[in-house]
This record gives structure tokens, C-alpha cells and sequence, in this order.
């Protein structure tokens, strides 16, 4: 079976399988973009922030070994 190793929060809901999102064992809340072969995940952190000018969310980008989980099942990615 093809497993995906990038997850977004559109190719999550089009499969209908919600995720948990671990970054060096470390679950990850409000994770936006997850790829488990760069090792790397993009999450807004809370509360959210706005930039002054851009108008833009501010999401912080970080690195490391990342694991994804399918919450109905016991299988993992990564």
C-alpha cells in the first residue's frame, strides 16, 4: 500500500481520516502541514497571533523526526 508522507489539513479531511501529529515524540496541536520524509511541521501556535502588517496568521515552522498517527487506527506513518 502507497502511504502518503505529506498531510495537510485538505488531504486529511478528503481521505476522512483525522491525525495526530508527533515531532520527536511530541504531539503537535494545530498542525497545518506535516511531511514525514524532510521532517518537517508547519502549526499555529495559541493563542493566535497576527502579523502587524501583512495581516497574515503567524505559524511557526519546525524540524525533527515526525510521526503520524490515524486516530481510528494503530497504524503510523513516518
Amino acid at each position: 500500500m502507497n502511504t502518503p508522507h505529506i498531510f495537510t489539513i485538505e488531504n486529511t479531511s478528503e481521505i476522512g481520516k483525522p491525525v495526530e501529529v508527533f515531532l520527536n515524540g511530541k504531539k503537535i496541536y494545530h498542525c497545518i502541514y506535516a511531511d514525514t520524509k524532510k521532517g518537517k511541521v508547519v502549526f499555529c501556535p495559541q493563542p493566535l497571533k497576527v502579523h502587524k502588517h501583512k495581516k497574515k496568521v503567524i505559524c511557526k515552522t519546525r524540524y525533527g523526526r515526525v510521526t503520524v498517527e490515524y486516530l481510528n487506527s494503530q497504524s503510523k506513518v513516518g
